[in-house]
């Protein structure tokens, strides 16, 4: 089959947007299909020193990537997703999948055959991209809308009725890179090591961390990701010799990092900001999750609805309320002390994982 499919996203970006997208790319590519992905050719805002896009992502050069021209003036997004769909007309495939809603707008206008994916209510993205998902969702060209949670599957059932026999849920996924998983708990004559890699927004429990690493002396607390300004912020405000924040790591290094760890740490909070600052909570499907799940590592979450409906407490992950810092420490010391536990949860979140999370399985699923 031949997928054409329309992002918006900037490649190469630190941005989990971009990371959703070239790796879906890649996994429709490996179960066979002939892929093409078309992305703005934002010049001004890419990654710098980014020699090999496929190399930076950790994908294989299994797909192409054309570019169309973007201009910078109002309404870029919506120009963008006109250019995009009459370049996937050209192409002529069999199938047009998109994160961009004026992407698949314009593309079943033009009728070709759609799949859309909607990580968020489309009001996030102004009104006159509502007024295209409205238009799109009661399209003949629309073959189905793929969204990331059940919580967002209700909003979209509740909200645009007529959209609810083509609605499906497919969660977000990872790679599986661990050939031979056999957890090691921590020793116990050394430091216990406890990673979180993600952005340093608001909401993403970056404080929760900080306290832990208070209250825990007996474990080293490192954060993998964020940008200049937000680091710099947190490095400000702390000074705990047991608390390493690393910067960026380009994804592709990122697993290397979470298999050292003893711990993974996802502390969402109450209300969780995008880049563009949305709050997602509600809808909120994170790589980071699966990619956690997929290393063998026992998770520590918070408990919130959305990711419940991945991880179950005591089975998968250890769950706590987001703010209850008692909660997060004695979870932290159950692993430390029983690593007969944090062996079971990461064993189960392994097997869950690859039975329903890689990407490969993900883009089968969306394509029944």
């Amino acid at each position: 089959m031949k997928i054409t499919y329309l992002a918006s996203s900037i490649i190469p970006s630190r941005s989990a947007n971009s990371i959703h997208v070239m790796k879906m790319c890649q996994a429709f590519a490996k179960n066979g299909h002939e892929v093409a992905l078309i992305v703005p050719n934002r010049k001004d805002e890419i990654e710098q020193g980014v020699d090999d896009v496929y190399e930076f992502y950790g994908v294989e050069r299994c797909f192409r990537i054309e570019r169309v021209r973007w201009y910078d003036v109002k309404g870029r997004d919506h120009l963008f997703g006109l250019l995009a769909a009459l370049k996937a007309k050209g192409l002529k495939p069999d199938i047009v999948y998109s994160r961009a809603i004026a992407g698949a707008y314009f593309a079943a206008k033009l009728g070709l055959p759609s799949i859309f994916e909607s990580h968020a209510p489309a009001y996030y993205s102004g009104k006159v991209s509502e007024r295209f998902f409205m238009a799109l969702s009661k399209s003949a060209s629309l073959k189905k809308l793929v969204v990331i949670t059940h919580s967002l599957k209700e909003y979209h059932e509740q909200h645009y009725p007529h959209t609810k026999p083509k609605i499906q849920v497919a969660p977000d996924g990872a790679d599986f890179v661990i050939q031979d998983f056999q957890h090691k708990p921590s020793n116990t004559n050394r430091v216990f090591k406890v990673g979180y890699v993600g952005h340093l927004y608001k909401g993403r429990g970056i404080d929760i961390i900080i306290r832990l690493a208070e209250d825990c002396p007996w474990a080293e607390f490192h954060l993998v990701g964020g940008n200049s300004e937000d680091l710099q912020f947190w490095k400000n405000n702390t000074t705990l010799v047991n608390l390493h924040f690393h910067g960026f790591v380009p994804h592709a290094q990122t697993i290397k990092l979470l298999t050292g760890f003893d711990a993974l740490l996802a502390p969402y909070q109450y209300s969780v900001s995008t880049a563009a600052g949305n709050d997602t909570v509600k809808w909120m499907s994170p790589l980071k999750i699966f990619e956690y799940m997929s290393t063998g590592i026992p998770v520590i979450a918070s408990d919130l609805p959305v990711l419940r409906e991945v991880l179950h407490h005591e089975r998968n992950a250890l769950l706590c309320p987001p703010n209850d810092i008692l909660a997060w420490k004695s979870s932290l010391e159950m692993l430390k002390d029983n690593p007969e536990l944090g062996s079971n949860i990461a064993k189960n979140a392994l097997a869950d994982f690859l039975r329903n999370y890689t990407w490969q399985a993900r883009t089968s699923n969306v394509l029944e």
